[in-house]
């Protein structure tokens, strides 16, 4: 990558990793870049992140983990807190609708079963896919993670409603809780 920084003109003072670049608050004065590197910089952001754009697949129905991770990875790779989100999905588990229902802090955020249950009712969705994300990069469930998803799913059972996962986002890799079991899901 430091080959390509300097095809581009862009010449840190210390090695800087794709992520911390491309992140939302890059400060290229603390790599000693000059103003020109720096909106260099900004402009491969962008370019990036159009890209992304661009390739994102529509997922109209979800079959397996990836998709649900599809859609919920461009919405919540980049936060600095935790936000939780929601698929809604009819009887072929193609999506009804998408919506951020909760926004936490850097390391937590709490979700309530009856809200999430009381949307899908609202839209008349069979299925629900939930999904937060970890800013620390690190994706595996914390215990409150686990219990939280267990209580989602008797809810869900108790209505009728289907659990389809709950996937946990970070920058460059996922969780599926149906994936690893780590609840009856």
């Amino acid at each position: 990558m430091q080959k390509a920084l300097k095809r581009l003109g862009i010449h840190p003072s210390q090695k800087i990793s794709l992520d911390v670049m491309l992140g939302e608050h890059f400060n290229g004065r603390l790599y000693g870049m000059d103003e020109e590197q720096i909106e260099r910089i900004r402009a491969l952001r962008d370019i990036v992140a159009s890209y992304e754009k661009s390739h994102r697949t529509a997922v109209k129905k979800v079959a397996c983990s990836r998709d649900a991770v599809s859609i919920f990875h461009p919405m919540m790779k980049d936060l600095e807190h935790e936000e939780v989100a929601v698929a809604f999905l009819n009887n072929s588990n193609a999506v009804l609708h998408t919506e951020t229902l909760y926004r936490g802090a850097i390391a937590e955020v709490a979700f309530s079963p009856r809200d999430i249950i009381s949307r899908a009712l609202s839209v008349n969705a069979t299925g629900i896919i939930v999904a937060h994300n970890h800013p620390s990069g690190e994706p595996h469930p914390s215990v409150n993670d686990i219990r939280q998803t267990e209580e989602l799913k008797k809810a869900c059972d108790v209505m009728g409603i289907s659990l389809l996962d709950h996937i946990i986002i970070s920058r460059r890799k996922f969780y599926s809780f149906s994936d690893e079991a780590e609840t009856n899901i």
